[in-house]
């Protein structure tokens, strides 16, 4: 558990929570969501260049994620 827990306010967008930009949490971090109510203007909207890049990601297919995690494994083995 963080020692000194911090708030970072975050999106749900087709069933992934989108932290807001410049939010550093670390892979494998615990995280707890609590569910705001919206405020009397709706749900706030995303600009168009993060509304472009959520589509991007949405049109990676299952290939493209199978290479990414494989960069991955070999960045932490060190076999790149």
């Amino acid at each position: 558990m963080v020692a000194n827990p911090k708030s970072i306010r975050g999106w749900m967008k087709n069933g992934v929570i989108v932290p807001e930009p410049g939010s550093d949490i670390p892979d494998g971090s615990e995280v707890r969501l609590m569910v705001v109510a919206e405020n009397a203007h709706g749900p706030v909207a995303f600009t168009p260049e993060e509304q472009a890049e959520f589509e991007g990601w949405d049109r990676l297919g299952d290939q493209a994620w199978a290479m990414i995690d494989e960069w991955e494994r070999e960045e932490v083995d060190g076999s790149r």
